[in-house]
């Protein structure tokens, strides 16, 4: 356990963190040797740490409290969701505090390679890509998926140039042959970047220099480049030379990525038209559009003021045949892009429908778009639809919203319908 507990060192290094640190680990020592939670215990456990009633510090100490259940280390949802919520918390010492805690309930003689690369993304999410090095730092020897999590927690956080100083030099200092994946990682990071010469000059080179070919993954990030550059004319071409769906040369098959730039090209270059037609295209070669396709679509379709275009696509999304048998579900993004096309149109009737089901999943438009609405159907001599609508959003705005959106109605001066009328 002499690396665990190095690395519990340097991560709780710091003034603030260590009487958190001291006290949870005793407590984590104390439970392990003197507690056995029974499966109804963990359950409780586990439901008690779901809810969103605790302090960062209970929720900490609860945490700890299950770490002594083989069950409990296994659960990596309750990991993700213990560190986002004391991340969203601002208390990154407590999640130096949890996951360090973690390593001491792991038996001898140390933490698997697997349970350490989890950490290293967890620290990732949480924006902590230092202490994901230090734990990358105890992996021995480190292999190319530990590699892999270390480039993506600096890609994550935005240290592309840290991560692709890590590509350059960590392979050949720790002997380890970076896979097809840790190059998708790097070329992500040098397009984000902005280099996308470099990472093209990566791509050309895979297969000569580390004797790997790109796969479609690879495709994307460099497609994705030339989109982000709107370079169409050198995305059509590397699109033809790479993928079967244009019968390139290295025969890579389309994914659902894949098929969501070539629509996003189509839609920036005023032909959203053709792009909706690549949907039945997909479908026939077996890949099932998603939620990001038809938004891709539905967002072209509306910036070209073809709204009852945009409205049949959103009317086929939940017939779409998908693995799972549900068809796929429109998002808030979703309805908030046609709403705001149709009320530009003036299409009042379509647009109340898409508002309505809004409200339905206590979704609430943008003020802006409603507002354009409630003018529309008064203009239309529909005002108790009007009316319905301003009262509708009293119910799902909230917060400080309320206020502002009580500024936006009372433009219309609508009479209450009773006395009582709130």
């Amino acid at each position: 356990m002499a690396a665990a507990a190095a690395l519990r060192r340097s991560l709780a290094a710091g003034p603030a963190a260590a009487p958190h640190l001291l006290r949870r680990q005793l407590l984590i020592r104390l439970l392990s040797t003197t507690q056995t939670q029974t499966p109804a215990d963990l359950a409780t456990l586990k439901n008690s740490i779901r809810s969103a009633a605790h302090t960062p510090d209970a929720l900490a100490d609860l945490f700890i409290s299950g770490l002594s259940h083989p069950a409990f280390i296994s659960d990596r949802p309750l990991f993700t969701l213990s560190v986002n919520r004391l991340a969203s918390a601002g208390r990154r010492d407590l999640v130096a505090s949890i996951l360090s805690s973690s390593l001491t309930s792991l038996p001898s003689p140390h933490p698997s390679e697997g349970f350490l690369i989890r950490l290293i993304s967890l620290y990732s999410a949480a924006s902590m890509p230092e202490h994901s090095l230090s734990t990358f730092n105890i992996i021995s020897p480190p292999s190319d998926r530990a590699l892999s999590a270390l480039l993506s927690a600096y890609h994550d956080n935005r240290l592309y140039d840290r991560a692709i100083q890590a590509f350059r030099t960590l392979p050949a200092q720790l002997g380890i042959k970076p896979s097809v994946v840790s190059h998708n990682v790097i070329l992500k990071s040098l397009v984000a970047s902005g280099d996308l010469a470099s990472a093209r000059a990566l791509f050309d080179e895979m297969p000569a220099k580390a004797g790997i070919e790109p796969d479609i993954v690879s495709c994307n990030e460099i497609l994705k480049g030339y989109l982000n550059a709107a370079d169409y004319a050198a995305f059509d071409q590397f699109l033809k030379d790479n993928t079967t769906a244009t019968g390139g040369k290295r025969r890579l098959k389309p994914n659902v990525v894949t098929y969501n730039l070539r629509m996003a090209a189509l839609c920036s270059k005023g032909r959203s038209f053709e792009a909706a037609e690549l949907l039945d295209a997909m479908e026939a070669k077996g890949v099932p559009p998603n939620r990001g396709i038809f938004n891709t679509v539905i967002n072209g379709l509306c910036n070209e003021g073809e709204v009852g275009a945009a409205v049949a696509i959103f009317k086929r999304m939940p017939e779409v045949a998908r693995p799972n048998g549900k068809g796929v579900s429109p998002n808030s993004e979703t309805y908030i892009m046609l709403l705001e096309a149709l009320v530009n149109k003036g299409v009042v009737d379509p647009a109340l429908e898409v508002f309505k089901e809004c409200l339905q999943n206590k979704w609430a438009p943008p003020f802006q778009a409603v507002q354009g609405l409630i003018k529309g159907l008064l203009k239309s001599r529909k005002a108790k639809h009007a009316k319905e609508v301003a009262m509708g959003m009293r119910k799902v705005v909230k917060g400080d919203a309320k206020e502002e959106w009580k500024k936006v109605e009372a433009e219309f001066a609508f009479e209450p319908t009773n006395k009582n009328a709130a």
